[in-house]
């Protein structure tokens, strides 16, 4: 007999088992992360526009950058993602073109009983029977092995 266990009212899907110190670690390294990116953000679209702030100022003094630099390697970022874009869209053209459009994921058609007669693993009376009635008891297993049938 099964063992009763306690009815919680609340469905938990996934339930960790992490330290208050873990959570909170976690929650710093995550805002610090949002800062970060924040900050980058700021300073590669304030440096792209010509817009001088002191985040620009001091990140262009510390990795001794002008703002035309940021804006070339931000050109140069933009270039290489058009040309990667391109190049994609002309191999998937040239594959279209070669192969045809793929009709994939079709589900197969219907089994048909001459389908499984063909295979020759069953009478098909037992087919029948199988097909039609709502229980059924073989004495003897009525599909044929396929060691069997090579034996013969």
């Amino acid at each position: 007999m099964e063992q009763s266990r306690p009815r919680l009212k609340e469905n938990v899907i996934i339930e960790g088992n992490r330290s208050n110190l873990r959570f909170v670690l976690d929650i710093i390294m995550t805002l610090f992360f949002w800062c970060y990116t924040f900050m980058v953000m700021i300073f590669i679209l304030s440096a792209s526009f010509g817009y001088s702030n002191s985040i620009t100022r001091v990140l262009n003094s510390a990795f001794k950058t002008t703002n035309g630099q940021v804006r070339l390697l931000f050109l140069f970022g933009l270039i290489l993602f058009i040309s990667f874009y391109m190049l994609l869209s002309i191999n998937r053209i040239y594959n279209k073109k070669r192969f045809g459009s793929l009709a994939r994921r079709t589900y197969p058609t219907n089994v048909t009983n001459k389908d499984l007669s063909n295979l020759q693993l069953m009478n098909a009376e037992h087919i029948e029977k199988l097909q039609t009635a709502d229980y059924i008891v073989f004495e003897k297993n009525p599909i044929v092995s396929l060691e069997e049938e090579k034996e013969s």
